[in-house]
Protein backbone atom coordinates (compact mmCIF):
# COMPACT_ATOMS: atom_id res chain seq x y z
CA UNK A 1 0.00 0.00 0.00
CA UNK A 2 0.92 3.71 -0.85
CA UNK A 3 1.78 5.38 2.38
CA UNK A 4 2.33 9.43 1.68
CA UNK A 5 2.77 12.46 3.83
CA UNK A 6 1.35 15.81 2.89
CA UNK A 7 2.00 19.77 4.59
CA UNK A 8 -1.26 21.33 5.96
CA UNK A 9 -2.17 22.74 2.15
CA UNK A 10 -2.16 19.14 0.94
CA UNK A 11 1.31 19.43 -0.88
CA UNK A 12 2.60 16.47 -1.06
CA UNK A 13 6.24 15.88 0.79
CA UNK A 14 7.30 11.93 0.41
CA UNK A 15 6.03 8.82 -0.41
CA UNK A 16 6.69 5.37 0.01
CA UNK A 17 5.08 2.07 -0.43
CA UNK A 18 4.15 0.22 2.89
CA UNK A 19 3.54 -3.60 3.94
CA UNK A 20 0.23 -4.74 3.74
CA UNK A 21 -1.68 -8.04 4.14
CA UNK A 22 -4.19 -7.45 1.00
CA UNK A 23 -7.17 -6.71 0.40
CA UNK A 24 -8.80 -3.53 1.68
CA UNK A 25 -7.54 -3.01 5.29
CA UNK A 26 -8.05 -1.44 7.99
CA UNK A 27 -5.23 0.99 8.76
CA UNK A 28 -4.55 2.18 12.00
CA UNK A 29 -1.31 5.21 13.11
CA UNK A 30 0.62 5.64 15.90
CA UNK A 31 3.02 8.34 16.51
CA UNK A 32 5.94 8.61 18.83
CA UNK A 33 8.04 11.18 19.91
CA UNK A 34 11.99 11.30 18.56
CA UNK A 35 12.96 13.90 21.52
CA UNK A 36 12.98 16.64 19.13
CA UNK A 37 11.81 18.33 16.24
CA UNK A 38 9.92 15.43 14.36
CA UNK A 39 8.50 11.74 15.30
CA UNK A 40 8.29 8.31 14.48
CA UNK A 41 5.40 6.78 12.75
CA UNK A 42 3.95 3.31 12.97
CA UNK A 43 1.44 1.63 10.44
CA UNK A 44 -0.40 -1.12 10.65
CA UNK A 45 -2.75 -2.57 8.28
CA UNK A 46 -4.97 -5.04 9.25
CA UNK A 47 -7.00 -7.69 7.24
CA UNK A 48 -7.77 -11.61 6.82
CA UNK A 49 -6.43 -12.36 10.68
CA UNK A 50 -3.18 -10.46 9.81
CA UNK A 51 -1.35 -7.46 10.52
CA UNK A 52 1.70 -5.49 9.03
CA UNK A 53 3.52 -3.20 11.05
CA UNK A 54 5.89 -0.79 9.82
CA UNK A 55 7.73 2.28 11.25
CA UNK A 56 8.96 5.32 9.30
CA UNK A 57 10.70 8.28 10.00
CA UNK A 58 10.23 11.34 7.67
CA UNK A 59 13.24 13.43 6.96
CA UNK A 60 15.09 15.33 4.74
CA UNK A 61 12.20 14.91 2.14
CA UNK A 62 11.88 11.12 2.41
CA UNK A 63 10.45 8.40 4.04
CA UNK A 64 12.61 5.98 5.90
CA UNK A 65 11.46 2.32 6.83
CA UNK A 66 13.16 1.33 10.33
CA UNK A 67 13.66 -1.88 10.56
CA UNK A 68 13.14 -3.39 14.27
CA UNK A 69 16.15 -5.74 15.45
CA UNK A 70 15.85 -8.31 17.36
CA UNK A 71 18.86 -9.41 20.36
CA UNK A 72 20.71 -10.83 17.00
CA UNK A 73 20.23 -7.89 15.32
CA UNK A 74 17.94 -10.01 12.86
CA UNK A 75 14.80 -7.93 11.95
CA UNK A 76 10.99 -8.77 13.12
CA UNK A 77 9.07 -9.50 9.57
CA UNK A 78 6.29 -6.75 8.49
CA UNK A 79 3.73 -9.27 8.87
CA UNK A 80 2.27 -11.94 11.45
CA UNK A 81 -1.10 -13.15 12.72
CA UNK A 82 -3.03 -10.33 14.33
CA UNK A 83 -3.72 -10.38 17.91
CA UNK A 84 -0.54 -11.69 18.89
CA UNK A 85 1.18 -8.92 20.38
CA UNK A 86 0.36 -5.54 21.63
CA UNK A 87 2.16 -2.83 20.82
CA UNK A 88 2.57 0.81 21.83
CA UNK A 89 4.59 4.03 22.31
CA UNK A 90 6.45 4.84 26.00
CA UNK A 91 6.94 8.28 25.40
CA UNK A 92 9.32 9.66 28.10
CA UNK A 93 10.05 13.66 28.37
CA UNK A 94 12.94 15.13 26.01
CA UNK A 95 13.93 11.50 24.66
CA UNK A 96 12.92 9.29 21.97
CA UNK A 97 9.68 7.26 22.54
CA UNK A 98 10.61 3.76 22.82
CA UNK A 99 8.57 1.03 21.10
CA UNK A 100 7.21 -1.96 22.84
CA UNK A 101 5.51 -5.00 21.80
CA UNK A 102 3.73 -7.30 25.13
CA UNK A 103 1.66 -10.59 24.21
CA UNK A 104 0.46 -13.03 26.92
CA UNK A 105 -0.06 -16.81 26.30
CA UNK A 106 -0.87 -20.20 28.27
CA UNK A 107 2.08 -22.61 27.62
CA UNK A 108 2.83 -25.82 29.00
CA UNK A 109 4.49 -24.42 32.25
CA UNK A 110 1.65 -21.47 32.94
CA UNK A 111 1.29 -18.49 31.85
CA UNK A 112 3.63 -16.58 30.08
CA UNK A 113 3.76 -12.70 29.80
CA UNK A 114 6.64 -10.81 27.19
CA UNK A 115 7.85 -7.96 26.57
CA UNK A 116 10.02 -6.54 24.31
CA UNK A 117 11.25 -2.84 24.35
CA UNK A 118 12.97 -1.58 21.49
CA UNK A 119 14.88 1.62 21.62
CA UNK A 120 15.39 4.52 18.38
CA UNK A 121 18.99 4.16 17.26
CA UNK A 122 19.01 6.81 14.33
CA UNK A 123 17.78 4.02 11.20
CA UNK A 124 16.86 1.58 13.26
CA UNK A 125 15.12 0.29 16.35
CA UNK A 126 17.24 -2.32 18.61
CA UNK A 127 16.29 -4.26 21.37
CA UNK A 128 16.78 -3.03 25.30
CA UNK A 129 17.51 -6.41 26.52
CA UNK A 130 17.85 -5.16 30.37
CA UNK A 131 13.88 -3.37 29.92
CA UNK A 132 13.00 -6.31 28.27
CA UNK A 133 11.72 -9.19 29.73
CA UNK A 134 9.58 -12.35 30.37
CA UNK A 135 7.25 -13.57 33.29
CA UNK A 136 6.16 -16.86 33.35
CA UNK A 137 3.26 -17.08 36.00
CA UNK A 138 4.18 -13.86 37.58
CA UNK A 139 7.61 -14.97 37.97
CA UNK A 140 10.49 -12.74 36.72
CA UNK A 141 12.71 -15.05 34.20
CA UNK A 142 15.85 -13.67 34.78
CA UNK A 143 18.76 -13.18 31.87
CA UNK A 144 21.57 -14.91 33.78
CA UNK A 145 25.03 -16.08 32.89
CA UNK A 146 24.65 -19.39 31.63
CA UNK A 147 27.13 -21.56 33.88
CA UNK A 148 27.52 -24.88 35.71
CA UNK A 149 27.84 -24.55 39.40
CA UNK A 150 29.46 -26.74 41.93
CA UNK A 151 29.80 -27.70 45.62
CA UNK A 152 32.44 -24.84 46.80
CA UNK A 153 34.48 -27.73 48.58
CA UNK A 154 35.40 -29.75 45.53
CA UNK A 155 36.01 -26.45 43.71
CA UNK A 156 39.68 -26.66 45.62
CA UNK A 157 40.41 -29.56 44.04
CA UNK A 158 39.58 -28.38 40.05
CA UNK A 159 42.15 -25.44 41.27
CA UNK A 160 45.00 -27.86 43.07
CA UNK A 161 44.72 -29.49 39.23
CA UNK A 162 44.96 -32.82 41.35
CA UNK A 163 42.77 -35.86 42.29
CA UNK A 164 39.43 -34.36 40.30
CA UNK A 165 37.09 -37.73 41.74
CA UNK A 166 35.64 -35.77 44.29
CA UNK A 167 34.39 -32.94 41.79
CA UNK A 168 33.38 -35.92 39.13
CA UNK A 169 31.32 -37.10 41.98
CA UNK A 170 29.99 -34.26 43.39
CA UNK A 171 26.42 -32.81 42.73
CA UNK A 172 26.05 -29.52 40.32
CA UNK A 173 23.88 -27.15 39.82
CA UNK A 174 22.30 -25.07 36.77
CA UNK A 175 19.32 -22.72 36.38
CA UNK A 176 17.59 -23.79 33.01
CA UNK A 177 16.71 -20.28 31.29
CA UNK A 178 14.29 -19.77 28.17
CA UNK A 179 12.13 -16.71 28.05
CA UNK A 180 10.75 -17.53 25.04
CA UNK A 181 9.63 -20.58 26.22
CA UNK A 182 8.67 -19.86 29.71
CA UNK A 183 11.24 -22.02 31.50
CA UNK A 184 12.68 -21.15 34.57
CA UNK A 185 13.83 -23.97 36.63
CA UNK A 186 16.64 -25.20 38.80
CA UNK A 187 18.30 -28.18 38.06
CA UNK A 188 20.25 -30.70 40.56
CA UNK A 189 22.12 -33.70 39.05
CA UNK A 190 24.40 -36.09 40.62
CA UNK A 191 25.73 -39.46 39.51
CA UNK A 192 22.16 -41.02 40.82
CA UNK A 193 20.11 -38.87 38.44
CA UNK A 194 18.69 -35.66 38.33
CA UNK A 195 16.16 -33.24 39.91
CA UNK A 196 14.26 -30.48 37.85
CA UNK A 197 12.37 -27.94 39.24
CA UNK A 198 10.24 -25.17 38.14
CA UNK A 199 11.13 -21.94 40.25
CA UNK A 200 7.29 -20.78 41.60
CA UNK A 201 8.70 -17.45 43.47
CA UNK A 202 11.12 -15.27 43.63
CA UNK A 203 12.26 -12.44 45.98
CA UNK A 204 15.07 -10.07 46.35
CA UNK A 205 17.41 -10.64 49.29
CA UNK A 206 18.23 -7.61 51.47
CA UNK A 207 21.66 -6.93 52.32
CA UNK A 208 25.11 -5.36 51.19
CA UNK A 209 25.67 -8.24 48.01
CA UNK A 210 22.78 -8.41 45.38
CA UNK A 211 20.26 -11.18 45.34
CA UNK A 212 17.39 -13.00 45.48
CA UNK A 213 15.80 -16.16 46.73
CA UNK A 214 14.14 -18.48 45.14
CA UNK A 215 11.12 -21.36 45.85
CA UNK A 216 11.23 -24.26 43.60
CA UNK A 217 9.45 -27.35 43.15
CA UNK A 218 6.55 -28.56 45.56
CA UNK A 219 7.41 -28.94 48.10
CA UNK A 220 9.49 -25.92 47.68
CA UNK A 221 13.00 -25.86 47.40
CA UNK A 222 15.24 -22.86 48.46
CA UNK A 223 18.03 -20.99 46.94
CA UNK A 224 19.69 -18.11 47.97
CA UNK A 225 21.15 -16.71 45.02
CA UNK A 226 24.40 -14.10 45.58
CA UNK A 227 24.55 -12.01 42.32
CA UNK A 228 27.73 -10.76 40.60
CA UNK A 229 27.13 -7.75 38.30
CA UNK A 230 23.82 -8.25 38.33
CA UNK A 231 23.66 -11.45 35.85
CA UNK A 232 26.30 -13.75 37.52
CA UNK A 233 24.98 -16.46 40.09
CA UNK A 234 28.28 -16.30 42.05
CA UNK A 235 27.29 -18.20 45.29
CA UNK A 236 24.34 -20.41 45.72
CA UNK A 237 23.16 -22.05 48.85
CA UNK A 238 20.23 -24.47 48.91
CA UNK A 239 17.91 -25.73 51.51
CA UNK A 240 15.10 -28.31 51.76
CA UNK A 241 16.46 -30.95 48.52
CA UNK A 242 17.89 -33.30 50.78
CA UNK A 243 21.23 -34.55 52.12
CA UNK A 244 22.45 -35.30 48.54
CA UNK A 245 21.87 -31.58 47.04
CA UNK A 246 21.77 -29.41 50.58
CA UNK A 247 25.22 -27.25 49.83
CA UNK A 248 26.55 -24.13 49.05
CA UNK A 249 27.74 -24.03 45.13
CA UNK A 250 29.88 -21.76 43.20
CA UNK A 251 30.89 -21.77 39.31
CA UNK A 252 34.47 -21.65 37.75
CA UNK A 253 35.67 -18.55 38.06
CA UNK A 254 39.66 -18.19 37.31
CA UNK A 255 41.66 -14.80 39.00
CA UNK A 256 44.64 -13.53 37.96
CA UNK A 257 46.16 -9.74 38.36
CA UNK A 258 44.72 -8.74 35.23
CA UNK A 259 41.18 -10.01 35.00
CA UNK A 260 38.83 -12.14 36.44
CA UNK A 261 37.17 -14.89 33.90
CA UNK A 262 33.79 -17.23 34.55
CA UNK A 263 33.75 -20.43 32.57
CA UNK A 264 30.25 -21.95 31.99
CA UNK A 265 32.02 -25.32 33.30
CA UNK A 266 34.83 -27.11 34.66
CA UNK A 267 36.11 -28.71 31.54
CA UNK A 268 36.21 -25.69 29.46
CA UNK A 269 38.17 -23.69 32.49
CA UNK A 270 40.74 -26.76 32.10
CA UNK A 271 40.88 -26.17 28.57
CA UNK A 272 41.60 -22.34 28.62
CA UNK A 273 43.84 -22.52 31.68
CA UNK A 274 45.29 -26.03 32.31
CA UNK A 275 46.26 -27.93 29.01
CA UNK A 276 47.43 -25.72 26.45
CA UNK A 277 50.93 -25.84 25.90
CA UNK A 278 53.81 -28.04 24.82
CA UNK A 279 54.25 -31.02 27.10
CA UNK A 280 56.88 -33.86 26.74
CA UNK A 281 57.64 -36.99 28.40
CA UNK A 282 61.04 -37.97 29.78
CA UNK A 283 62.14 -39.80 26.98
CA UNK A 284 61.94 -36.56 25.23
CA UNK A 285 57.77 -37.17 23.07
CA UNK A 286 56.70 -34.44 22.60
CA UNK A 287 52.97 -33.27 21.99
CA UNK A 288 51.29 -29.55 21.52
CA UNK A 289 47.81 -29.26 23.16
CA UNK A 290 46.07 -26.53 21.53
CA UNK A 291 42.86 -24.97 21.69
CA UNK A 292 40.15 -27.19 20.14
CA UNK A 293 37.35 -25.72 17.44
CA UNK A 294 34.22 -25.97 19.93
CA UNK A 295 34.04 -25.39 23.61
CA UNK A 296 35.67 -27.76 26.25
CA UNK A 297 37.82 -29.22 23.97
CA UNK A 298 41.62 -29.30 22.58
CA UNK A 299 43.97 -30.43 19.90
CA UNK A 300 46.44 -33.08 20.84
CA UNK A 301 48.52 -32.59 18.35
CA UNK A 302 46.31 -33.10 14.75
CA UNK A 303 43.20 -35.01 17.11
CA UNK A 304 40.76 -32.85 18.23
CA UNK A 305 38.81 -34.32 21.17
CA UNK A 306 36.55 -33.20 23.92
CA UNK A 307 37.57 -32.95 27.60
CA UNK A 308 34.95 -34.83 30.02
CA UNK A 309 35.42 -35.62 33.86
CA UNK A 310 31.97 -37.26 33.82
CA UNK A 311 32.86 -40.49 32.28
CA UNK A 312 36.71 -40.53 33.60
CA UNK A 313 37.86 -44.17 34.82
CA UNK A 314 38.96 -44.03 38.76
CA UNK A 315 42.07 -43.83 38.93
CA UNK A 316 41.58 -40.84 36.02
CA UNK A 317 40.70 -37.32 36.24
CA UNK A 318 39.55 -36.86 32.17
CA UNK A 319 38.45 -38.52 29.43
CA UNK A 320 39.53 -37.70 26.04
CA UNK A 321 36.75 -37.84 23.81
CA UNK A 322 37.58 -38.03 19.93
CA UNK A 323 35.04 -35.64 17.73
CA UNK A 324 35.31 -37.65 14.99
CA UNK A 325 33.20 -39.70 16.89
CA UNK A 326 35.36 -42.93 17.48
CA UNK A 327 35.49 -44.27 20.51
CA UNK A 328 37.47 -42.58 23.32
CA UNK A 329 41.22 -44.18 23.79
CA UNK A 330 43.06 -41.89 26.06
CA UNK A 331 42.20 -40.36 29.64
CA UNK A 332 44.40 -38.08 31.76
CA UNK A 333 45.60 -38.24 35.68
CA UNK A 334 46.16 -34.57 36.56
CA UNK A 335 49.67 -33.80 38.42
CA UNK A 336 49.25 -30.18 39.30
CA UNK A 337 49.32 -27.67 37.00
CA UNK A 338 52.74 -28.69 34.84
CA UNK A 339 52.27 -32.64 34.94
CA UNK A 340 50.08 -35.33 33.82
CA UNK A 341 50.15 -38.94 33.19
CA UNK A 342 48.64 -40.48 29.71
CA UNK A 343 46.44 -43.58 30.66
CA UNK A 344 45.25 -45.96 27.57
CA UNK A 345 41.71 -46.84 28.20
CA UNK A 346 38.73 -49.06 26.29
CA UNK A 347 34.93 -47.85 26.39
CA UNK A 348 32.06 -49.88 25.99
CA UNK A 349 30.02 -49.59 22.78
CA UNK A 350 28.28 -45.80 22.39
CA UNK A 351 31.12 -44.62 24.65
CA UNK A 352 31.09 -41.45 22.59
CA UNK A 353 27.53 -40.73 22.68
CA UNK A 354 26.87 -41.73 26.00
CA UNK A 355 26.45 -38.82 28.66
CA UNK A 356 28.37 -40.94 31.27
CA UNK A 357 30.90 -43.09 28.72
CA UNK A 358 31.45 -46.78 30.62
CA UNK A 359 35.23 -46.55 30.29
CA UNK A 360 37.95 -48.50 32.28
CA UNK A 361 42.02 -48.20 32.09
CA UNK A 362 43.39 -50.73 30.17
CA UNK A 363 47.53 -50.65 30.66
CA UNK A 364 50.75 -47.76 32.17
CA UNK A 365 50.54 -44.21 32.02
CA UNK A 366 53.33 -41.80 30.25
CA UNK A 367 54.35 -39.06 32.27
CA UNK A 368 54.21 -35.87 30.57
CA UNK A 369 55.60 -32.36 31.70
CA UNK A 370 54.98 -29.03 30.59
CA UNK A 371 58.08 -28.00 29.07
CA UNK A 372 59.39 -24.81 27.22
CA UNK A 373 58.25 -21.23 27.73
CA UNK A 374 54.90 -22.24 28.45
CA UNK A 375 55.84 -23.16 31.92
CA UNK A 376 52.80 -22.31 34.20
CA UNK A 377 54.39 -21.37 37.58
CA UNK A 378 51.59 -21.24 40.22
Amino acid sequence: MRLEIANASGKGLAKADAPSPGGRPEIALAAGSIGSVGALLEVAASAGGTVCRSVWRYRDGSLTHLPILDGSRKALPDCEPAGQWLVRWDESQNSPARYVRERTRETPRGRLHETRVFDFKGFELTLDPKRSGAEINGVPIPDWYRAELYPKAVLETLFDRYGLSGLRKAPRLRFEIDPDQGVFALVLRDREGELRLPVTASKPIEGSEPGVELAAGEPAVRAAVTLARGSIPQDVVVHGAGERFDRAYAPVIHWNPRQIRLYPDAEQELCAEVLPGVWATDANERVAITAGGAPGAVRFGNTEVQVRIDGAPDGTDLLLVPRDGSPPAQALTLRGANAFVRMPVVCAAGAPSAAVPDCRVDGPGQGFKRIGSQLNVR
